[in-house]
């Protein structure tokens, strides 16, 4: 996590570690994706989904010490609004925005049942004071751009170092940690970062929507006093996804020969060194709590070469590739980050068992910038990807902000433009009954199932080293990891080292 500038609207990564340490928003989501109040004490939704309306806490103050009012939380809507900051959702979702005293009304367009987690989780709320002033949030280098109302408050950034340093908020309107500081080191690979594990220099591990990479899991399991937490995954950490734009994968046959070719049991195997699990094809992964049951995707390439030639593909020179109907050769262009572990090998793997079946693999690995310029330009005929949690939690949920086509950018592959689909994420948006969408849920995975817009290639647990001597710490998938406000709440100073009395690193 490459953190350039002490801005949280300017720098993603400083972003995520103020939405951890110092910035408050008005709800959280716990390790179950239960809702829990923060900033907001109680809320509620009008029947057509369209007004939410949230009464914050009256104790609530800023780290500079003015209290953290209704204005603020309108100011920070209205400001990221106007500053087309995270797309402009905002502008484009919210009506208007009203306030009666301590309460902060939001009159939304069109029914929205996700706000808790789209708006309510996601936007950190900016103290008014400070950022009225600021006409360029990109460019900013004002003094309290790091003031927030949460729980630490930050102290330094040693650039050189590699150091951010963030003291508790003892004045905060929560649950106040024992933790007295909590110091973040930044390296450079994860060779660096192992080594320092295991000469405890740091307590814990915090990536953003990640787990420990697997290859080094044995090397911290031979340390003393290292011990491991695990979950099992929200996010999918390798998946295949297609351009339905594109001959042949506008046929569902075809689709479904590829998800036949692949050795899923190989991959779990080698990409996840075992520890992981067969996907299904309903795409979400079973830690959800409405994921829906469907049988494995299996391996059966001689079923799935008999299915690309009952759709009149054949190797009529006898080179073992197939060719279209014309005599062409079929030749994919395979999408790929060329900056994420492990995708070399998952590459290899893939192009083997599509080879395997008559598709020649034309690979093109590239950075993220230019994956994602590709993705939105359809340059791709297959896309290697992967979902976090937070990923699968935008939009209407489940996956569904990767697959619809209303959506571009930021990585997205808006790849389904069929309307059942749009129909039924629009359904999801429009009620909050828990039956219903329990329902609803169910008839998105199986949508996924029948159709394969993407294959999950596994599905993995997430594995989080620390040292024995700090307890209390709680993985949070939407926070990211270890490092979240549910472990802050609980965890305790170390009771074997003194030198680390009132610091967590």
């Amino acid at each position: 996590m490459k953190i350039k500038e002490i801005n949280p609207l300017a720098d993603y990564y400083y972003n995520i570690l103020a939405m951890l340490m110092t910035h408050d928003t008005l709800v959280r989501f716990g390790p179950d994706l239960d809702v829990v109040p923060q900033l907001a004490e109680t809320w509620s939704c009008s029947k057509d989904g369209k007004i939410w309306k949230f009464r914050l806490v009256s104790d609530a103050r800023w780290h500079d010490g003015y209290p953290v009012t209704a204005e603020d939380v309108k100011f920070t809507f209205n400001y990221l609004a106007g500053h087309n900051i995270t797309s402009g959702w905002a502008a484009d979702l919210i009506e208007d925005i009203r306030i009666n005293g301590s309460e902060i009304i939001f009159r939304l367009k069109k029914p929205y049942s996700r706000f808790l987690i789209n708006a309510g989780f996601i936007v950190r709320i900016l103290p008014k004071h400070i950022w009225e002033k600021i006409n360029d949030p990109q460019k900013a280098a004002a003094d309290g751009m790091t003031i927030g109302c949460g729980p630490y408050i930050f102290n330094s950034f040693n650039r050189e170092a590699g150091r951010i340093f963030f003291d508790v908020n003892n004045d905060y309107h929560g649950v106040i940690p024992k933790i007295g500081r909590i110091e973040f080191h930044l390296y450079q690979n994860m060779d660096i970062l192992t080594m320092a594990l295991i000469k405890n220099k740091v307590d814990f591990f915090y990536k953003y929507a990640s787990g420990y990479p697997l290859q080094y899991i044995k090397q911290l399991e031979k340390t003393n006093g290292l011990k491991m937490l695990e979950a099992d995954a929200l996010g999918v950490p390798a998946a295949l996804g297609f351009n339905l734009k594109h001959t042949p994968f506008d046929m569902i046959d075809v689709r479904k020969a590829i998800s036949l070719a692949i050795n899923y049991e190989r991959i779990t195997q080698c990409f996840l060194r075992g520890n992981g699990y067969l996907p299904g094809p309903g795409f979400v992964p079973p830690a959800f709590p409405f994921h829906k049951n469907f049988s494995d995707l299996t391996y059966t390439p001689g079923k799935s070469r008999k299915l690309l030639e009952s759709c009149g593909f054949k190797d009529r020179d006898g080179d073992g590739i197939l060719e279209f109907t014309g005599g062409n050769k079929i030749s994919l262009d395979l999408l790929v980050r060329g900056n994420l572990p492990g995708n070399n090998q998952l590459v290899k793997l893939l192009t083997h068992d599509l080879e395997a079946v008559g598709l020649h693999i034309a690979v093109q690995y590239v950075d993220l910038s230019t994956w994602i310029n590709f993705l939105d330009q359809d340059k791709y005929d297959l896309v290697l990807f992967r979902t976090t949690p937070w990923g699968m939690m935008m939009h209407a949920g489940y996956s569904s902000g990767y697959f619809d086509s209303r959506r571009k950018g930021g990585g997205v592959i808006g790849n389904i433009s069929d309307p059942d689909f749009l129909f039924l994420c629009d359904q999801i948006l429009s009620t909050t009954d828990t039956l219903i969408l329990e329902q609803l849920y169910h008839d998105l995975q199986s949508y996924y199932a029948r159709h394969l817009p993407a294959i999950p290639l596994c599905w993995s647990k997430n594995i989080y080293p620390f040292h024995e001597n700090r307890q209390g710490f709680k993985i949070n998938q939407l926070e990211g990891g270890l490092a979240n406000r549910f472990s802050w709440n609980s965890l305790e100073p170390s009771l074997s080292s003194k030198s680390k009395d009132s610091k967590t690193e």
